[in-house]
């Protein structure tokens, strides 16, 4: 399993996902929040909050849409739909989409590739770059410190807990001394 996401430019990222051999490449532009959606997305997914989580992307002129099911602790199924030349990426009712990945793979491994991913983000743009470059967004910080925290201790902060910034800003730290 690979995800890859980089920021290409001011307002664009390019990369892709690809999981047992499907492959999707993909170029969402600061429209959306992107890589803060699908942070966002496995943290809800993750507290039980949902056991689905749908987002849209705008590529300009496409649409993609991305759908999370949780099935199980263990096992995440992730669908990607293509939307070509939308007018209103949200109003897909008299849309016929296209879909391109349809897949289940092991939860925590997606979540440990695209954490993997969000590191790389952060070494190479910072929090100040990331926002510079994307444009409209910030670098999804909490969520990110969320899923870091869950690697390593198997458990996540919920909605009603305080957090300790001591320790996060020990994950970050740990980080830049990688």
């Amino acid at each position: 399993m690979k995800f890859n996401y980089d920021l290409s430019g001011h307002g664009w990222a390019n990369g892709f996902i690809e999981i047992n051999s499907k492959k999707f490449e993909f170029s969402p532009s600061y429209v959306t929040d992107a890589f803060g959606d699908v942070l966002r997305s496995l943290v809800s997914l993750l507290t039980h909050e949902e056991e689905l989580e749908t987002f849209i992307w705008d590529e300009e002129p496409r649409g993609v849409e991305w759908t999370f099911v949780r099935k199980n602790n263990d096992t995440l199924s992730i669908k990607i739909t293509i939307y070509e030349e939308v007018e209103d990426a949200y109003d897909r009712s008299k849309q016929k989409g296209e879909a391109l990945i349809d897949i289940d793979c092991l939860f925590i491994d997606f979540i440990k590739e695209v954490v993997r991913e969000a590191d790389q983000l952060l070494i190479t743009n910072g929090i100040l770059g990331y926002r510079n470059l994307w444009g409209m967004h910030e670098f999804p910080l909490s969520s990110y410190l969320q899923l870091k925290d869950f690697l390593e201790s198997k458990e996540i902060i919920t909605i009603d807990e305080k957090s300790n910034l001591r320790e996060e800003l020990h994950i970050l730290h740990a980080l830049v001394e990688e």
